[in-house]
C-alpha cells in the first residue's frame, strides 16, 4: 500500500508518504495500530481522518496492496 500524510501529520513524521505490505484481511483500524506502534499514538489520534483510494474510510474498511491510503488531521477553517 501507498501510505500518504498531509498537513502538520506530514510536517510531524517528517515523511509525506511511505509503502507497508498489507497483511491478509488487514483493515484501517488494524494499520492505525501499526502506525501508532511505529509513530506515538499522538500522531494518529481519534480524529485523524483517513482515505483509501480517494475515498473516506472507516476502521473496518478492508485494505489491499495495492491501495492508495491517505491520513490527514481534520480541516478547520473560519
Amino acid at each position: 500500500m501507498n501510505i500518504l500524510y498531509f498537513a502538520s501529520l506530514k510536517e510531524s513524521l517528517n515523511i509525506s508518504n511511505e509503502e507497508i505490505l498489507a497483511t491478509p484481511d488487514m483493515t484501517v483500524m488494524e494499520l492505525r495500530s501499526l502506525l501508532i506502534n511505529q509513530y506515538g499514538e499522538r500522531h494518529f489520534p481519534s480524529n485523524i481522518l483517513c482515505a483509501v483510494n480517494q475515498v473516506i474510510a472507516n476502521n473496518s474498511t478492508q485494505l489491499n496492496n495495492d491501495d492508495e491510503v491517505a491520513f490527514y488531521p481534520p480541516v478547520t477553517g473560519g
